[in-house]
Protein backbone atom coordinates (compact mmCIF):
# COMPACT_ATOMS: atom_id res chain seq x y z
CA UNK A 1 0.00 0.00 0.00
CA UNK A 2 3.03 2.28 0.18
CA UNK A 3 3.10 2.31 -3.83
CA UNK A 4 0.74 5.27 -4.94
CA UNK A 5 -1.54 4.66 -7.94
CA UNK A 6 -1.47 7.92 -9.33
CA UNK A 7 -4.49 7.81 -11.72
CA UNK A 8 -6.15 7.75 -8.63
CA UNK A 9 -4.60 10.83 -7.34
CA UNK A 10 -3.40 10.32 -4.08
CA UNK A 11 -0.86 13.22 -3.93
CA UNK A 12 -3.22 15.33 -5.12
CA UNK A 13 -5.70 14.26 -2.08
CA UNK A 14 -2.89 14.35 -0.01
CA UNK A 15 -2.19 18.06 -1.80
CA UNK A 16 -5.92 19.24 -1.02
CA UNK A 17 -6.18 17.96 2.39
CA UNK A 18 -2.97 20.20 3.33
CA UNK A 19 -4.97 23.44 1.78
CA UNK A 20 -8.14 22.45 3.77
CA UNK A 21 -5.97 21.92 7.20
CA UNK A 22 -5.26 25.69 8.15
CA UNK A 23 -9.21 26.38 7.25
CA UNK A 24 -10.47 23.18 9.34
CA UNK A 25 -8.42 22.56 12.20
CA UNK A 26 -11.07 19.36 13.45
CA UNK A 27 -10.32 17.97 9.80
CA UNK A 28 -10.30 14.26 10.13
CA UNK A 29 -10.12 11.78 6.86
CA UNK A 30 -11.53 8.35 6.63
CA UNK A 31 -10.32 6.12 4.28
CA UNK A 32 -11.88 2.70 2.78
CA UNK A 33 -10.25 -0.20 1.03
CA UNK A 34 -7.23 -1.71 0.95
CA UNK A 35 -3.98 -0.24 0.10
CA UNK A 36 -4.06 2.99 1.56
CA UNK A 37 -0.16 2.85 3.21
CA UNK A 38 1.29 5.83 0.93
CA UNK A 39 -2.37 8.10 1.98
CA UNK A 40 -2.10 7.41 5.57
CA UNK A 41 1.86 8.29 5.86
CA UNK A 42 1.21 11.27 4.13
CA UNK A 43 -1.42 12.35 6.43
CA UNK A 44 0.50 11.45 9.51
CA UNK A 45 3.41 13.82 7.74
CA UNK A 46 0.23 16.48 7.79
CA UNK A 47 -0.68 15.52 11.25
CA UNK A 48 -4.25 14.87 10.04
CA UNK A 49 -6.07 12.74 12.00
CA UNK A 50 -7.57 9.58 9.74
CA UNK A 51 -9.55 6.35 10.44
CA UNK A 52 -9.12 3.51 7.68
CA UNK A 53 -11.85 1.48 7.60
CA UNK A 54 -12.60 -1.75 5.57
CA UNK A 55 -15.29 -3.26 4.92
CA UNK A 56 -16.00 -6.84 4.68
CA UNK A 57 -19.14 -6.29 2.66
CA UNK A 58 -20.16 -4.01 0.25
CA UNK A 59 -23.47 -3.30 1.98
CA UNK A 60 -21.57 -1.66 4.93
CA UNK A 61 -19.89 0.79 2.50
CA UNK A 62 -23.26 2.84 3.04
CA UNK A 63 -22.80 3.45 6.87
CA UNK A 64 -19.35 4.75 6.10
CA UNK A 65 -21.28 7.70 3.95
CA UNK A 66 -23.32 8.63 6.97
CA UNK A 67 -19.90 9.72 8.76
CA UNK A 68 -19.06 12.04 6.37
CA UNK A 69 -19.55 16.00 5.72
CA UNK A 70 -18.10 15.49 2.18
CA UNK A 71 -16.47 13.52 -0.68
CA UNK A 72 -13.60 14.03 -2.57
CA UNK A 73 -12.85 12.15 -5.66
CA UNK A 74 -8.88 13.52 -6.83
CA UNK A 75 -8.39 10.94 -9.38
CA UNK A 76 -6.34 11.77 -12.98
CA UNK A 77 -8.71 8.73 -14.82
CA UNK A 78 -11.12 6.52 -14.00
CA UNK A 79 -13.83 4.32 -14.98
CA UNK A 80 -16.37 4.70 -12.95
CA UNK A 81 -15.98 5.43 -9.51
CA UNK A 82 -19.00 3.76 -8.10
CA UNK A 83 -18.35 6.33 -5.32
CA UNK A 84 -19.88 9.41 -7.27
CA UNK A 85 -23.45 7.67 -7.69
CA UNK A 86 -22.86 6.51 -4.14
CA UNK A 87 -21.86 9.83 -2.25
CA UNK A 88 -24.91 11.37 -4.08
CA UNK A 89 -27.18 8.64 -3.24
CA UNK A 90 -26.21 8.86 0.32
CA UNK A 91 -26.50 13.03 0.69
CA UNK A 92 -22.97 13.22 0.95
CA UNK A 93 -21.97 16.28 -0.67
CA UNK A 94 -19.32 15.44 -3.51
CA UNK A 95 -16.73 17.41 -4.98
CA UNK A 96 -14.89 15.73 -7.57
CA UNK A 97 -12.75 16.04 -10.75
CA UNK A 98 -14.00 15.51 -13.96
CA UNK A 99 -13.29 11.94 -14.72
CA UNK A 100 -15.64 8.87 -15.36
CA UNK A 101 -18.74 9.01 -15.10
CA UNK A 102 -18.62 12.67 -13.01
CA UNK A 103 -18.21 14.28 -16.43
CA UNK A 104 -21.96 12.61 -17.48
CA UNK A 105 -23.63 13.18 -14.26
CA UNK A 106 -21.99 15.86 -12.39
CA UNK A 107 -23.81 19.50 -12.83
CA UNK A 108 -21.42 21.74 -11.42
CA UNK A 109 -22.99 23.07 -8.44
CA UNK A 110 -25.81 22.38 -8.69
CA UNK A 111 -25.56 18.30 -7.61
CA UNK A 112 -21.91 18.25 -6.43
CA UNK A 113 -18.59 20.58 -7.63
CA UNK A 114 -16.03 19.22 -10.65
CA UNK A 115 -13.21 20.36 -11.41
CA UNK A 116 -10.26 19.38 -13.82
CA UNK A 117 -7.84 16.60 -12.90
CA UNK A 118 -4.62 18.03 -10.45
CA UNK A 119 -6.75 21.37 -9.55
CA UNK A 120 -5.84 20.98 -6.35
CA UNK A 121 -6.64 24.48 -5.28
CA UNK A 122 -10.38 24.17 -7.34
CA UNK A 123 -10.76 21.24 -5.13
CA UNK A 124 -10.05 23.24 -1.72
CA UNK A 125 -11.86 25.69 -2.93
CA UNK A 126 -14.97 23.69 -3.66
CA UNK A 127 -14.37 21.19 -0.46
CA UNK A 128 -14.42 24.25 1.93
CA UNK A 129 -17.66 25.56 0.53
CA UNK A 130 -19.34 22.48 0.73
CA UNK A 131 -18.20 22.68 4.62
CA UNK A 132 -18.95 26.49 5.06
CA UNK A 133 -22.45 25.99 3.69
CA UNK A 134 -23.01 23.33 4.89
CA UNK A 135 -26.77 24.27 6.14
CA UNK A 136 -27.83 25.68 2.89
CA UNK A 137 -27.19 22.96 0.37
CA UNK A 138 -30.12 21.18 0.75
CA UNK A 139 -31.25 21.75 -2.90
CA UNK A 140 -27.78 20.36 -4.26
CA UNK A 141 -28.50 17.34 -2.46
CA UNK A 142 -31.63 16.78 -3.48
CA UNK A 143 -30.76 17.11 -6.99
CA UNK A 144 -27.72 14.58 -6.22
CA UNK A 145 -30.02 11.98 -5.26
CA UNK A 146 -32.53 12.61 -7.73
CA UNK A 147 -29.28 11.92 -9.85
CA UNK A 148 -28.15 8.73 -8.44
CA UNK A 149 -32.01 7.45 -8.65
CA UNK A 150 -32.08 8.09 -11.94
CA UNK A 151 -28.80 6.41 -12.56
CA UNK A 152 -29.59 3.21 -10.41
CA UNK A 153 -29.24 0.01 -11.60
CA UNK A 154 -33.53 -0.63 -11.53
CA UNK A 155 -33.50 2.71 -13.08
CA UNK A 156 -31.49 1.96 -16.32
CA UNK A 157 -32.58 -2.05 -16.45
CA UNK A 158 -35.17 -0.80 -19.16
CA UNK A 159 -32.69 1.31 -20.91
CA UNK A 160 -30.40 -1.54 -21.10
CA UNK A 161 -33.13 -4.03 -22.81
CA UNK A 162 -34.09 -1.49 -25.30
CA UNK A 163 -30.23 -0.77 -26.21
CA UNK A 164 -30.11 -4.52 -27.01
CA UNK A 165 -33.01 -5.26 -28.53
CA UNK A 166 -32.55 -6.50 -32.23
CA UNK A 167 -28.73 -7.22 -30.90
CA UNK A 168 -29.49 -10.61 -28.33
CA UNK A 169 -32.02 -12.76 -29.45
CA UNK A 170 -34.44 -13.78 -26.63
CA UNK A 171 -34.93 -17.31 -25.23
CA UNK A 172 -37.16 -18.24 -23.03
CA UNK A 173 -35.63 -20.52 -20.10
CA UNK A 174 -37.88 -23.65 -19.81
Amino acid sequence: GREPKLIKGPDVFLRTVELLKPRIPELHVVLSGPSRGYVKEGLTRLGVPYRHVYPKRYEEVGQLFQALDLYLVTSREERGPKAILESMASGVPLITTRVGQAADLVEHGRNSWMVEAEDIEGLAHWAWHAIDRRFSLTPVLELARKTAEEHSYEAQMPLWRRFFEGYVERRSVC
